[in-house]
């Protein structure tokens, strides 16, 4: 087997995240990553990440959506409970979202779950290479907040 040139690993890295988003969720663990989930998951991550109320425009913005799908998905979280729609304090015309307490057990749980998926994905790693890809990840997503707020 070839190793990959440097060149050739900076230029498949879209493709890596487009099969680490496909692949987590077939890890064979104790509730699996369902794949229905993760656009929900992202909008309770969201709404939590700004003090928990935010505008359905926001979310939208956030997730990189259109408006009309958003809509419909936090509908759909109102129905199953997991986030509540609130009048803003700034703008009595305007609703925002909040967490309840139930979305908050989900979004936990979902951490969880993608916990035991790193785990199990990176079972043959050792413990130091795990901590230097979390820490490098973490500095990868720190940086992309960076650039998108500029």
């Amino acid at each position: 087997m070839t190793t990959p040139s440097d060149d050739e690993l900076l230029e498949s890295i879209g493709t890596a995240f487009s099969r680490l988003r496909r692949r987590t969720s077939s890890v064979p663990i104790d509730e699996p990553v369902a794949r229905t989930d993760v656009r929900r998951d992202l909008l309770l991550a969201i709404v939590e990440e700004s003090d928990e109320l935010l505008s359905v425009n926001a979310v939208a913005a956030a997730m990189g959506m259109e408006r009309t799908a958003v809509s419909r998905l936090a509908a759909s979280c109102v129905s199953d409970g997991l986030v509540e729609r609130v009048a803003s304090q700034t703008d009595g015309r305007s609703i925002t979202l909040r967490l309840t307490s139930r979305g908050r057990e989900v979004l936990a749980n979902s951490r969880q779950q993608q916990r035991r998926a790193f785990e199990y994905i990176t079972r043959d790693w050792d413990d130091d290479e795990r901590l230097e890809f979390a820490r490098l990840l973490h500095r990868y997503v720190a940086a992309s907040s960076r650039e998108a707020s500029e």
